[in-house]
Parts: C-alpha cells; sequence; structure tokens
C-alpha cells in the first residue's frame, strides 16, 4: 500500500516556494497569491512541521498584504473596491443559533440532508451539509436524522473507495463526505468501517511522486462509474446529476471537449489555476485533511510519521474533540 511521510511532504511544500516570498498554488504556472500561499502553511501546520518556515521572510510577505486603515489581509492582486466586510454584532452568538434553528426545520428527514426535499442531488446536499455540521458540532448543538445522513453520504461512495461520480474521486467532495460521516457517527458498523478503509487506501493512492496529492486522477474510460444514480427507485436518483454523467463519462469518453475540463480555477480565479492531475497546494491540503480525519476515526490505519494537527475554530480544517 502507498504511504505517505512527512519529508515528502514538507519537500512538495516547498518546492512551491517563490523567491520573492509566498508560495505557488501550483508549479505549472507558478502563480503566487495571498490565499495560495496561506494553503501551504496551513499544510505544514496540519503535519506539524511550521518549524521547517523561515519565519521572518514569510512573516514579511504576509504584512506586505496588511491593510493599514482596517489591519484585514488583502491579497494585492484582487480588485478591493467595496470589498471590505465589517463585523459590527460582537453578541453573534443569538444569531448563529437562530440560523441553525432555521436549518433544522429545512432538513430532509428522508435523507438527513438540507435541499433533497427540494429536487436537489444528494450528492450536492452532502457537500453542502458538510459545511453545516461544522458549526453543529462546535456549538454543541443536536444533529437530527445522524442515522439518515451517514447512510445518504456513504450510498455516494463509488467502486474506487470516492465519492465523485466521475471517478477518481475529487479534493473537496471526499473531504465533505468523510468530514460528515465523521460528524454523524458514533459508532461504526463493520460495512461503514470497511468503507472508510477503502477511501484511506484510495486518498494514499492519489499522492504524486513530487509529494503533493492532485484534485483527481480520472479514469480513461469511466463508462462504469456512476451507474447507481440511474436506479429510479435510489435516493440517487436525480435528473440533474444524470445528465451531468451522461455528457462527462459517456459522450465525453467520445467526444473529448464536452468532458470537465482538466484546468480548473480556485473561486473561478484566474490567478489561481491548477491543472486537476497535478499536485497543488489546496488539493493537498484538503486530501491530507481526508486522510486525517479517517485517521482520527480509525487509529489503526495510520502508518506514517505525521502527528496530525487539527485547527482551533470551526472552519475547514477544524474536528471536533471527542
Amino acid at each position: 500500500m502507498h504511504q505517505i511521510d512527512k519529508d515528502t511532504i514538507k519537500k512538495f511544500i516547498f518546492s512551491l516556494q517563490n523567491t520573492n516570498g509566498g508560495f505557488h498554488l501550483q508549479k505549472n504556472y507558478n502563480q503566487t497569491t495571498l490565499m495560495s500561499s496561506a494553503f501551504s502553511i496551513i499544510i505544514l501546520e496540519l503535519i506539524n512541521s511550521l518549524d521547517s518556515l523561515e519565519i521572518s521572510r514569510d512573516q514579511d510577505f504576509f504584512l506586505r498584504h496588511q491593510d493599514e486603515k482596517s489591519g484585514l489581509f488583502i491579497d494585492l492582486n484582487r480588485n478591493q473596491e467595496y470589498d471590505y466586510i465589517k463585523m459590527k454584532n460582537e453578541d453573534s452568538l443569538d444569531n448563529i443559533h437562530v440560523i441553525l434553528d432555521t436549518l433544522d426545520t429545512f432538513q430532509d428527514p428522508k435523507t438527513g440532508l438540507w435541499g433533497t426535499q427540494f429536487n436537489a442531488s444528494t450528492f450536492v446536499s452532502m457537500a453542502a451539509a458538510y459545511h453545516f455540521l461544522i458549526f453543529y458540532k462546535y456549538f454543541d448543538r443536536k444533529i437530527n436524522f445522524s442515522e439518515k445522513i451517514s447512510s445518504s453520504v456513504f450510498q455516494l461512495q463509488m467502486r474506487d473507495g470516492l465519492f465523485h461520480p466521475f471517478g477518481g474521486g475529487g479534493a473537496c467532495e471526499d473531504l465533505d463526505a468523510i468530514d460528515v460521516i465523521s460528524k454523524v457517527c458514533s459508532n461504526f458498523s463493520d460495512e461503514a468501517a470497511a468503507s472508510l478503509r477503502r477511501a484511506h487506501a484510495a486518498l494514499l493512492q492519489n499522492q504524486n511522486e513530487d509529494g503533493g496529492f492532485c484534485w483527481a486522477k480520472r479514469p480513461k474510460f469511466p463508462l462504469l462509474v456512476g451507474l447507481k444514480y440511474f436506479n429510479p427507485i435510489s435516493e440517487l436518483f436525480n435528473i440533474g446529476m444524470i445528465k451531468w454523467i451522461v455528457k462527462n463519462n459517456y459522450i465525453g469518453s467520445v467526444i473529448p471537449f464536452v468532458k470537465e475540463k482538466k484546468i480548473y480555477r480556485y473561486s473561478n480565479w484566474n490567478r489561481m489555476k491548477y491543472d486537476i492531475n497535478h499536485s497543488d497546494s489546496w488539493s493537498t491540503w484538503f486530501r491530507l485533511l481526508s486522510i486525517a480525519t479517517i485517521e482520527k476515526l480509525m487509529p489503526e490505519l495510520k502508518k506514517h510519521d505525521i502527528n496530525f494537527n487539527f485547527r482551533r475554530l470551526p472552519s475547514i480544517g477544524w474536528m471536533q474533540s471527542e
């Protein structure tokens, strides 16, 4: 089985370093932004390697992006006109609970997810749930229909062990699914544990020779991938998803230009381009978070020298303590 190690990942991260400060998102494009630099540093934090940084050099890079008036850090490549966010309400906890109360009323009791009762796909609704459940756990809220949620998410797992209907997974979608499972499952059946082992093995195989991880390693002929979405009596059945899968996996196998584009743009920003087949810091962070999350649930799977360090605040990279 392929294994990860701290030194190889560190080597990849520092290969992205810009001599003028900061870190590139991917070596293919050598584009450096505040966000791509943050990704690399967060990865080093995750694998407990912040001591490898040249503190003064990297600190100076971020300080150059600090706005003197607001104190906020703003990427110099962005158009800053009308882009300031002001936090005015110090007593926001009540508002947070109002939002979560409202989300409770919109939860679909059939799937446990949000939006499936309004014809949203299970796949999209699972991704949304990932962002909600972080706050449910952080603010110690009861998660309704937990068993339904876990059942819905496990249904999304493909034969390759990951969760994308094109095959080869997706850095975001795989983390979404795995983190949702970690938030709603207290005990794992043998079947659920086997599913997580398959996902773990597939995630390890996503690492490239340069030490980094890529967004996805798509199969060349995905004709048999995603077929479970076509079952009309399945909760996964969704016309929009079927059209998406047919376009990419079937028509795209014959007419390549209709397939998923190989070049993605983080938040549709041209300064953050990456080829989904090649290693990049965004995907490396998310792939490592997925591995770390599974290993927190199943410590016996850990076969490396990394002691993962989760973030302390409720955002991407946070993990509940229990």
